[in-house]
């Protein structure tokens, strides 16, 4: 069952110029603080993300109905909901140009996407690759990589299974950012 909550945007944050914001600009990231209005946490401030290609944009003062779900569990390093909704500005999201690869399957949430196999055929991969099951051996892998290969740059790949999105993740935004 999904845990949703109504909530009001208080702040969006606008990303500031480096190469990790502008690749969560890419991916149509927006990052919100909101506070949640239902009878079940009145006035409680949390940071929340939505997906600009599924949701459109919001702005402070829109309604919405968030997941608190893996925030409240305190699973994962997001720290944040995820904007499930925005019922003051309805679904404008325009969806992903080109994609054809569903996500969330037969459920009311299916979304087409581009799998990352259509997008490597458009550059060649040479630098090492490491594939790994869980989002929490990134760091100690990118380390790891660090240690035996300085100055190298290490690729990627997250498994579909529970995972967290590259443009969701503070661990992507800051190993990109220390380079």
């Amino acid at each position: 069952m999904l845990k949703l909550r109504r909530a009001r945007v208080l702040e969006v944050d606008e990303p500031t110029a480096s190469p990790a914001t502008a690749e969560r600009v890419a991916l149509r990231e927006q990052s919100l603080v909101v506070e949640l209005t239902g009878e079940a946490a009145q006035g409680e401030r949390r940071r929340a993300i939505a997906d600009v290609g599924l949701l459109g944009s919001a702005r402070v003062g829109d309604e919405l109905i968030v997941n608190v779900e893996a925030l409240d569990l305190g699973l994962g390093s997001g720290g944040f909901d995820i904007v499930h909704v925005n019922l003051t500005r309805g679904l404008q999201g325009g969806g992903t140009e080109g994609a054809n690869v569903m996500k969330l399957n037969y459920t009311s949430l299916q979304h087409a996407v581009t799998p990352v196999e259509e997008e490597s055929l458009k550059a060649p991969i040479e630098r090492p690759v490491a594939v790994l099951a869980l989002h929490g051996q990134l760091a100690p892998v990118a380390w790891a990589f660090a240690q035996s290969a300085p100055g190298a740059r290490l690729g990627y790949v997250q498994t579909a299974g529970g995972a967290l999105p590259g443009g969701h993740s503070r661990t992507v935004r800051a190993l990109r950012e220390q380079g």
